[in-house]
């Protein structure tokens, strides 16, 4: 008795784990998609590396928006106190970065507290 063999039709079946032709594959698609990566940010107009925030501004560093609250505050005079969400409004970022900032601002004595119920701040007055 012999028995009947039957032929997989080609390209059905299991893929290959393993050697060397696969592990050279892999590479090759890991070097593909790093630089696919690197086009599509290219064509995005920014530099490989560089933080953007969601509404297309770049990140700042550290103690930077300390600079942009008070300075904010300082031009808009007339219109104090300000809340933190209309100070954020008029540099672009978010309130609430904007109200931890004016919060560590209050305890290092730059600005006061003069509303609770919205929080709202001025400048203090230096003599």
């Amino acid at each position: 008795m012999s028995k009947a063999t039957t032929k997989k039709p080609a390209g059905k079946g299991k893929p290959k784990r393993g050697g060397k032709a696969s592990a050279k594959a892999a590479k090759a698609g890991g070097r593909k998609a790093a630089k696919s990566r690197a086009k599509r940010s290219a064509a995005a107009g920014s530099k490989a590396g560089s933080a953007t925030t969601k509404n297309g501004g770049r990140r700042l560093r550290a103690g930077e928006l300390d600079g942009l609250v008070i300075g904010y505050m300082r031009k808009h005079k007339e219109a104090a106190p300000h809340t933190a969400s209309a100070i954020a409004k008029g540099i672009k970022r978010s309130s609430g970065a904007v109200a931890n900032c004016l919060g560590r601002k209050e305890k290092e004595g730059a600005v006061q507290l003069v509303g609770e119920k919205p929080r709202s701040y001025a400048l203090k007055e230096t003599d």
